[in-house]
């Protein structure tokens, strides 16, 4: 059985004929459904001519191949593009027997209204809310609630209309985004955990940095590390409400470091807002790193993890801060607060609160302390063999009921799996 597969990430084909990205839909992790499905369709908009650059990841591979799309970036080249997409989408829709849609996004959008044209089955995966992905702050486009308005209600009705339905965020999702009475539904994060959780010995070394962070309070021994990951495609990770943040503190006497992991069209502007607001030497933007131990690596630099996204489905970098012991700090949106406790939340886009946070957490080593080891007894809850499990059932699934509707264009009604 072939399954078409829908992605919304900026892949490119390299000189060596291979294509590239930057997402976690790499082919080692996309590899998983070759255990259900003999053949794996990604349907991607593809750039050609772009040089590799660490960080990047194969995403073709054997049984495993790109269903090239006309590479396009933001509304208006899309419209542009809109032609020559329909057609291509029409044509990978054609050539497969299942289809998985991971939503939101304009290229499931566009396979969405294909495969109903067709009158076959789907099964869709939600990674993401639009409803925060697009709120104010998030885009700068006089037409953002408008796309918001569209992406809520399409999402919608992708998800009454599936088969089967994949979230990533155990509550808000589900709640927002139901599915129809009959569909099969399930949750598991869009997370896989490549090189473990944190050793005792590493959580001693951080117990160690915990204490430098008490004495350089006292001795200004040394500048605490901060970090963040995030892509810069759109200003929804928070980046703009951190410096704003980090400017407070650096006025009421914080010494500290700020790392800033990420790429995409908004990193420069974002580099001289801190500029702007005279802390561009205690912040250092790193670009992109790979997947697996340069994340990690990273992360056990660091002395605080903070994500202060406006929107968050299931935030998997921090997720993979937690794994290692970082204490954390989070905004309470999305499937963020599945995650922390609310001692250390704070409201999207309030840099003030925000600022205030990591001064109380910072000075309090035995908070940080309990932070770190709340963090890892919680990121081990997150089992990668159980959520695998979870996801080869629903693969399994889509692979029983999918194919026999995909034949004869009729809707099998199936049980109900709890959440």
């Amino acid at each position: 059985m072939k399954i078409l597969v829908t992605l919304e990430e900026h892949l490119w084909r390299a000189d060596d004929g291979h294509i590239y990205g930057h997402g976690p839909a790499s082919y080692s992790a996309t590899s998983e459904l070759l255990d259900t499905f003999d053949e794996v369709v990604l349907l991607a908009r593809v750039e050609r001519g772009k040089n590799l650059r660490p960080g990047h990841n194969r995403f073709d591979g054997p049984s495993i191949s790109i269903y090239e799309l006309p590479n396009y970036t933001g509304p208006w080249e899309y419209l542009r593009k809109l032609s020559p997409l329909s057609v291509g989408v029409q044509q990978a829709v054609a050539q497969c027997d299942l289809y998985l849609l991971r939503v939101p996004g304009l290229i499931s959008r566009l396979a969405w209204q294909e495969i109903r044209r067709a009158k076959r089955a789907y099964a869709a995966q939600v990674v993401t809310d639009p409803a925060d992905a697009l709120g104010a702050g998030t885009m700068r486009s006089f037409f953002r609630p408008l796309y918001r308005y569209v992406a809520i209600r399409n999402l919608r009705k992708i998800c009454t209309q599936a088969s089967a339905l994949l979230y990533c965020s155990k509550n808000v999702l589900p709640h927002r985004y139901p599915p129809s009475k009959g569909s099969y539904s399930a949750f598991s994060p869009w997370v896989v955990l490549t090189q473990g959780y944190a050793t005792p010995e590493l959580m001693a070394q951080r117990q160690l940095r915990i204490d430098e962070i008490s004495s350089s309070y006292r001795h200004q021994a040394r500048p605490l590390v901060l970090g963040f990951i995030g892509s810069f495609a759109q200003l929804y990770k928070g980046a703009d409400t951190l410096l704003r943040a980090l400017s407070l503190c650096s006025r009421r006497g914080l010494e500290f470091k700020a790392f800033f992991v990420g790429e995409g069209r908004y990193r420069s502007a974002i580099q001289s807002f801190a500029a702007d607001l005279s802390i561009h030497e205690k912040t250092v933007f790193v670009g992109q790193l790979s997947f697996g131990k340069p994340i990690f690596d990273f992360l056990d630099s660091l002395d605080l993890f903070l994500m202060p996204s406006r929107a968050e489905a299931f935030g998997r970098a921090l997720l993979e801060a937690m794994s290692r012991g970082c204490p954390c700090i989070g905004s309470n949106v999305g499937g963020i607060p599945e995650m922390l406790g609310p001692d250390a939340l704070v409201s999207p886009g309030d840099h003030k609160a925000l600022a205030q946070k990591i001064l109380e957490v910072t000075a309090d080593p035995a908070r940080l302390k309990a932070m770190s080891q709340r963090n890892l007894a919680k990121a081990k809850e997150f089992d990668p063999e159980i959520h695998r499990h979870v996801r080869r059932a629903f693969y399994r699934y889509v692979r029983d009921h999918g194919a026999s509707n995909a034949k004869s264009g009729r809707k099998r009604q199936s049980t109900l799996q709890p959440l």
